[in-house]
């Protein structure tokens, strides 16, 4: 095996993929290098893949790719400890040709993408470690600020013209090339994930779908204990995954451990329902990078690009495709600097132009004060979800009132939580900012 190439990728998951791709689909010699036993072995994701997005990159990618279920139920749960009140869309015409999106599992999705670039010409060595970059050096044998390939745990190094570093959320790599500084703990989430063994025909009957028909639940509010963040589930063929995160600074303030979030959020009657009988398969976990826009490291120097969760490109509540996206992006601009032969900063550049004129790069910078917002207001998610129940039970109780009183009942329930200015205060900033986490 070759040790010199015209590029190295390091990092086999979407982002990482993606671009080894596309660039030995234009004939570049490219070798992906993972950290884990086989791609996706080392992550976890929301449990979805974006029809839209993916196809630029594979066209038709359904028909190959081993995707569990096509999504045509969407609902959004504000949770409290015995009620949920729910807001959702079923579509049917989603799950037929050509499809909105699919619920997938990383461990094998993964794979198959990495296949995908080895099938086009690219050599992907797993189990392989890159624990340091390699600069070009000027006569006297002073470092310069070009990279020139990697260093691995074996002690190899090995040589390219461009290395594109999507190696995920903690970017050690890419914080040595001076890139990137440190991310605080109110800027990253960290979610759990257990896999559940179902039978197929159960899944179908507690989720209401038919055939393969798939489905995802976000719930918010009780599933993280009042911090922000989400609980999840996604039903797969033979399986439902739960997902509950929240942001690092909230956990640990309030010393809450993701298993515990994760159990409790598994014992709430509602969720019980839905998984009980199924026998565990596997827990998994992941740091997700939520700082936003102004956390956004550079991401080019000569030599070097950064894609994925390394370049913070995650908006709301999609990471992986816009990981494939810039990826993508990335290939194309390694493309162009091959036929140009030249890979310096300058030309590496159409990079973070291709990238700020994006569909997702334009929401992270209209998001910029989400951050911002969640930090002055860590009860939001608590005060939504706690109010809508509270007001949903006395909606729907059916007693001797007169519609009158119970309008007048609905509308103290929610004065009633809190300061009214800061009630105010809570409507006209949540309107500009809070969202679906």
């Amino acid at each position: 095996m070759a040790d010199s190439y015209d590029a190295i990728v390091v990092g086999a998951g979407p982002a990482g993929s993606a671009a080894a791709y596309i660039m030995a689909q234009n004939a570049l010699s490219v070798t992906l290098l993972e950290r884990g036993p086989y791609p996706g072995s080392k992550t976890m994701f929301g449990g979805t893949v974006y029809r839209r997005p993916l196809e630029e990159i594979v066209p038709a990618f359904w028909q190959e790719a081993p995707l569990e279920r096509p999504v045509v139920k969407d609902e959004l749960w504000f949770m409290e400890g015995d009620s949920a009140v729910n807001v959702g869309f079923t579509g049917l015409r989603f799950g037929k040709d050509p499809y909105n999106k699919f619920t997938a599992q990383r461990s094998v999705y993964d794979t198959w993408f990495a296949n995908k670039a080895v099938q086009a010409g690219a050599d992907l060595r797993t189990s392989t470690l890159a624990t340091g970059l390699v600069y070009d050096k000027s006569l006297l044998g002073r470092r310069q600020d070009r990279v020139i390939g990697v260093k691995l745990d074996t002690g190899e190094e090995m040589h390219a013209d461009v290395v594109v570093l999507a190696e995920g959320v903690n970017a050690f790599l890419t914080k040595e090339a001076g890139l990137r500084r440190e991310i605080p703990p109110h800027a990253m989430t960290f979610y759990v994930e257990e896999v559940v063994a179902l039978e197929a025909g159960k899944i179908n009957e507690r989720f209401q779908l038919e055939g393969n028909e798939g489905a995802t639940y976000g719930m918010i509010g009780y599933p993280t204990a009042g911090t922000v963040g989400k609980g999840g589930i996604y039903t797969y063929k033979e399986h439902v995954a739960i997902v509950v995160g929240s942001y690092l600074d909230q956990m640990s303030t309030r010393s809450h451990s993701p298993y515990e979030l994760l159990q409790r959020f598994k014992n709430h009657p509602l969720i019980k329902r839905l998984i009980q009988g199924g026998e565990t398969v596997h827990y998994k976990a992941n740091l997700i990078p939520k700082g936003g826009y102004d956390f956004i490291p550079r991401l080019y120097m000569d030599g070097l690009l950064v894609a994925g969760d390394a370049a913070m490109m995650i908006s709301g509540r999609r990471g992986t495709d816009l990981a494939a996206l810039t990826g993508m992006h990335a290939a194309e601009t390694v493309v162009q600097a091959k036929a140009k032969g030249d890979f310096s900063s300058r030309t590496l550049a159409t990079y973070m132009h291709k990238l700020n004129n994006t569909f997702f790069m334009k929401d992270i910078r209209s998001a910029r004060g989400g951050l911002r917002y969640y930090r002055r207001h860590p009860d939001s998610d608590y005060l939504v979800a706690s109010v809508l129940n509270d007001m949903a039970y006395e909606f729907f109780t059916v007693d001797m009132s007169t519609k009158s009183e119970k309008r007048q009942r609905l509308m103290k329930t929610a004065l009633d939580r809190q300061v009214p200015s800061k009630t105010l205060m809570d409507l006209y900033e949540g309107y500009q900012h809070w969202g679906v986490f």
